[in-house]
């Protein structure tokens, strides 16, 4: 594989996804600087194209997202501020730079009423302020870096380093032996470090466009809580299916987002493992202790 020339540049690198993306990076020998919150306001057109000036990556990454889905819907300009226009700023300080953007998507740009895997063809049609303010950005992302940029869809992350459902499901737990998850929800849970792989791989190729990229397998969020607890060894917990309308959160969800990786698997030659063995492997190295995530 050749290896794009170049410094690159990770952008949002102090959260969960940015974390698992700089030990690639680390792992593939490439040479990159990271961004984290404080450092850059996204938001600010001038500083993004500052930063983007100093350092002269030829790849940027941007893993930065306001991903509070319910927190969205009463954050409505913030939102669209750091979702939208964030990627947007970096788009054209790209262009301006001659950088290759990698933007990070997700599932809730669909209304998950198709009940087939969702293709990149597929039109978007969000139901929630965070899915609106995600395909925003897209849209821009193409109107400012049409030859240049790859946006990757993807969702239901997890990973050591940062909340995420594993963690949830297993803290609560160790305060009761009775959980309520939702059933009626499908999609893919996503290893954060599988993904970043895949966000290395698009980027030494320069794959232009929009690809879905998650782990093989659909499950539910109660499906996924049951195997959680399953794997993780848990005794004496009972897990009761409810629906989305018993939850009652502020932001509506997709019902069914599964995405469909045909397209990232022949770009890339491969497809992401099944979730339940991304699952295992987090577990195997959460269990191992906290010196197993350095």
């Amino acid at each position: 594989m050749t290896q794009p020339s170049g410094l690159w540049l990770v952008v949002g690198a102090g959260g969960m996804l940015g974390r698992d993306l700089t030990e690639a990076l680390r792992n593939e020998g490439i040479t990159f600087e990271t961004v984290v919150s404080g450092q850059m306001n996204i938001t600010e057109p001038a500083e993004v194209a500052q930063t983007l000036r100093r350092f002269r990556p030829s790849v940027v990454i941007n893993t930065a997202a306001l991903t509070d889905v319910d927190g969205c819907e009463s954050m409505g300009e913030r939102a669209f501020a750091v979702n939208a226009h964030g990627p947007e700023n970096l788009a054209r300080a790209c262009r301006e730079t001659a950088a290759f953007l990698v933007h990070v998507s997700t599932d809730y740009v669909f209304d998950g009423s198709k009940k087939i895997p969702y293709t990149e063809e597929d039109p978007p049609s969000p139901l929630g302020v965070y899915g609106r303010s995600k395909e925003e950005g897209e849209r821009l992302v193409r109107k400012a870096l049409p030859d240049a940029h790859c946006i990757v869809r993807t969702q239901w992350l997890f990973g050591p380093h940062g909340k995420n459902f594993v963690e949830a499901i297993l803290g609560r737990t160790e305060r009761t032996n009775r959980l309520r998850v939702v059933n009626d929800q499908y999609g893919a849970p996503t290893y954060t470090s599988d993904l970043a792989v895949a966000l290395v791989t698009l980027s030494h190729k320069r794959a232009t466009g929009t690809f879905h990229v998650t782990n093989s397998g659909v499950t539910s969020w109660h499906g996924f809580a049951c195997r959680i607890i399953e794997l993780g060894g848990v005794r004496g917990v009972t897990v009761e299916a409810i629906t989305s309308m018993e939850l009652a959160r502020p932001a509506p969800r997709p019902s069914y987002s599964v995405l469909d990786n045909r397209k990232f698997v022949q770009c890339a030659g491969y497809s992401l493992r099944h979730w339940e063995d991304a699952l295992q492997d987090y577990l195997g190295r959460r269990g191992a202790g906290r010196e197993a995530w350095a």
